[in-house]
């Protein structure tokens, strides 16, 4: 049996990215004589054809498949099942007691996955840090319906399995229509609202058997607020499957970025893999893969092998697999250089989250603050340190931008907020403490006396900060002109001009560029 396929005849990037996954695992292992033929026949920029035989195909299964026994502990026992024996283990509850918890060990099978085991820079012995978080993912998600765990517990038990010969059967008539499975297809479902059905031709169904050996997997984080304070909570997984353009030079450098990932553990997870939104798991990718990209003599850029990437958020509730959420990210250039000087930048964690949805959505970087500031408790804001630094460094990191040839008046208008908030806090700590900034700093005269400029400079921000949370519109307007602006600030006619015209015809724009500079000055 020969198999031909070309990338644009390819319905999806799960397709495009399973077409990339039979690659890899062909090229990584080949059947002995004795286990029939499953070879790779011709591979360019955007083809490949496949010859197997009824042999090679159970073959490929069995690899596809392997697996083998592992214990494994479980809170609860298993109905009809005495486990292997239990155990009383320390764990933490809620508030952080440590209390012995009894666990009952049974044995289960695990994915072996022995193509992404040789590419894990973590690998010892059978596992490695990153090959589990595929293999948890897989458990837990994709195969998280115990029914559809069947042919890896079969051949954990060393038996084969059924699906090579129905496969077979199926790739016999190639464009015949085949049923779907979110297995298969993550967003399939047996039939629509409108009663139709989800198929696709059997040698494109083929093909998706092999996109979770490409898909990258992380860990997306949920953010919580307690004791007034956000943090992020692991939740699920979110996979980023790569739009294959380029697929002999993509399989070619996959695999070496798939060995220079990052062996640092964080918990029990590879640091790397933990992010902030689902959506950035496209933007880690793309940095990855473009920093190898970088070593290849004569590569131009990342967007010439992956066309983008369709990222799946996922998460097991109960019996039931949830998808939370599905996007198409195609991070450019641009994004990926904003993306690199973020992410080490910033530490708050709900600031963070903000700009990164932000850069994903092209907007500009302090959108929705405003929204948070009158949403969110304050000592989550203005009052938490970390949010205070991340606005600082925002207007550092931006104010480059509005100093440049190509700057707009938009542009121009965020370090002119942050001039005038500035100018009004300082002039009122003044007024208070007699002191100013060139008093108290390092080396000056009253240095000793900086505690008390700083509070004082602290105390000026927040009350104002919390003045200009209540007030929107009109009332906004008045305060900004009536207090903010109530000491001499020296502005040119310019900057004059353009801020009464953001005060009238970008009101909230300015209001949140105040909140934002207030938290920068605090």
């Amino acid at each position: 049996m020969v198999l031909h396929y070309q990338l644009g005849e390819l319905p999806s990037a799960q397709h495009r990215a399973g077409l990339a996954g039979l690659v890899l695992m062909l090229q990584h292992q080949q059947p002995g004589p004795e286990r029939g033929v499953a070879r790779i026949t011709q591979l360019g920029e955007v083809r490949a054809s496949f010859e197997f035989d009824l042999e090679g195909l159970r073959w490929l299964f069995d690899e596809l498949y392997a697996a083998g026994m592992e214990e494994r502990a479980e809170s609860k026992a298993r109905e009809g099942q005495p486990p292997l024996r239990e155990e009383e283990r320390e764990s933490k509850d809620e508030k952080g007691k440590v209390r012995l918890k009894r666990y009952f060990i049974y044995e289960a099978p695990v994915p072996r996955a022995g193509l992404l085991l040789d590419l894990d820079p973590t690998a010892n012995g059978r596992s490695g840090h990153w090959v589990k978080l595929w293999r948890d993912m897989v458990w837990q998600t994709l195969r998280g319906v115990p029914a559809s765990r069947l042919p890896f517990e079969n051949r954990a038990a060393g038996k084969p399995t059924s699906d090579a010969e129905d496969a077979w059967n199926a790739l016999l008539r190639p464009e015949s229509s085949v049923s779907l499975s979110s297995t298969d297809y993550l967003g399939a479902m047996d039939r629509t609202a409108d009663n139709v059905s989800f198929t696709d031709r059997a040698r494109f169904q083929f093909l998706l058997r092999f996109w979770p050996f490409i898909a990258q997997v992380y860990v997306p984080q949920k953010l919580v607020l307690k004791d007034d304070r956000s943090r992020g909570e692991p939740q699920g997984y979110a996979l980023a499957i790569p739009d294959v353009a380029v697929l002999d030079v993509f399989c070619e450098e996959w695999p070496r970025m798939l060995r220079a990932r990052g062996v640092e553990v964080l918990g029990f997870r590879p640091k790397e893999a933990l992010v902030d939104l689902a959506v950035e798991s496209a933007l880690k990718t793309g940095q990855r893969l473009r920093e190898r990209i970088a070593r290849r003599e004569g590569a131009s850029r990342t967007s010439d092998l992956v066309l983008g990437y369709e990222v799946f958020h996922l998460d097991k509730e109960g019996n039931n697999v949830r998808l939370y959420s599905v996007a198409r990210v195609e991070p450019d250039t641009s994004m990926i250089d904003e993306y690199e000087g973020l992410r080490p930048m910033l530490w708050d964690p709900l600031f963070r989250r903000t700009r990164l949805l932000n850069l994903v959505e092209r907007r500009p970087w302090y959108t929705g603050f405003d929204r948070i500031a009158a949403t969110v408790p304050y000592a989550a804001t203005f009052g938490a340190p970390s949010f205070r630094h991340d606005a600082r460094e925002s207007f550092k990191r931006n104010e480059a931008m509005s100093q440049s040839e190509t700057s707009t008046p938009e542009a121009a208008l965020e370090p002119l907020v942050l001039q005038l908030v500035r100018g009004y806090v300082s002039r009122r700590v003044e007024k208070r403490t007699s002191l100013t900034w060139d008093q108290v700093k390092e080396g000056a005269p009253q240095a000793s006396r900086r505690g008390d400029y700083d509070e004082a400079r602290e105390r000026i921000a927040r009350d104002a900060f919390l003045a200009v949370r209540s007030r929107t519109g009109q009332d906004f307007v008045e305060y900004f002109a009536g207090t903010l602006c109530s000491v001499p600030h020296h502005l040119g006619p310019e900057k004059f001009v353009l801020l009464s015209r953001a005060l009238h015809e970008r009101t909230e724009v300015l209001r949140t560029l105040t909140l934002l500079a207030l938290s920068a000055v605090g």
